[in-house]
């Protein structure tokens, strides 16, 4: 189905720009090597910030994928 699809897609598009923002933190992680001179750089700011809405969009995705086979079970019930 075209929903389907359509909310699959937009949850590999979320992982993905999470994945990036996950090896985005990395990298400043690894950059800074002492903890205690650590500072906190916009980088890494816009990376925790930006996984904000990507973890939202995976989840409305997957609560479609959920109503979608609730309705599909509900005409298939009618049907029946």
């Amino acid at each position: 189905m075209q929903i389907t699809n359509n909310n699959l897609n937009g949850m590999v598009a979320a992982q993905m720009q999470v994945n990036e923002m996950a090896s985005n933190l990395a990298e400043v992680a690894n950059i800074t090597g002492d903890p205690q001179t650590q500072e906190v750089t916009q980088d890494f700011i816009n990376s925790i910030v930006g996984q904000i809405p990507q973890v939202i969009a995976y989840e409305a995705n997957a609560q479609g994928i959920i109503t979608q086979q609730a309705v599909t079970d509900t005409l298939l019930n009618i049907k029946a």
